[in-house]
């Protein structure tokens, strides 16, 4: 978040009603907003292709669903940041170690990587998503 051209690290960490716990550059705080936030329908997890190449027509179907986030197996961020660049795709066979996810938290660029062998069953993040500590970025089985 920018303010005033001042860059901070904010974090939601807690929605109770009007009351949020919020984490700004790692200090926590209690903030109370003027009314209580109005609920959201929670929107379904889609696996996600690969990106196309730039000369690539549009694929004619759409993505299939995939399991719910938070499943068992799900790599999370372990930090906030921007997504960089996504090295893995829906189907790939994988290694624990490999890097999944190039994530950029505090101007630096992190590698994220698979948790365990397997196979890549959804990714969760795209290029240029902002994810918060602790989101699922993909599901390997």
């Amino acid at each position: 978040m920018k303010v005033n051209g001042n860059d901070y690290e904010v974090a939601v960490k807690d929605v109770n009603g009007q009351n949020v716990e919020v984490e700004v550059n790692g200090h926590p705080y209690q903030v109370e907003l003027a009314e209580a936030p109005k609920a959201e329908k929670p929107k379904p997890a889609i696996a996600r292709p690969a990106a196309p190449a730039a000369n690539a027509t549009k694929p004619a179907a759409a993505a299939s669903p995939a399991p719910a986030a938070g499943a068992p197996g799900a790599t999370k961020s372990p930090l906030p940041g921007t997504v960089l660049n996504v090295m893995v795709t829906v189907g790939q066979s994988v290694k624990a170690g490999d890097v999944a996810v190039v994530l950029e938290a505090m101007k630096m660029e992190n590698n994220i990587n698979c948790g365990k062998d397997g196979v890549v069953k959804a990714v969760y993040v795209q290029k240029g998503d902002n994810v918060l500590e602790g989101a699922d970025l993909l599901l390997v089985e």
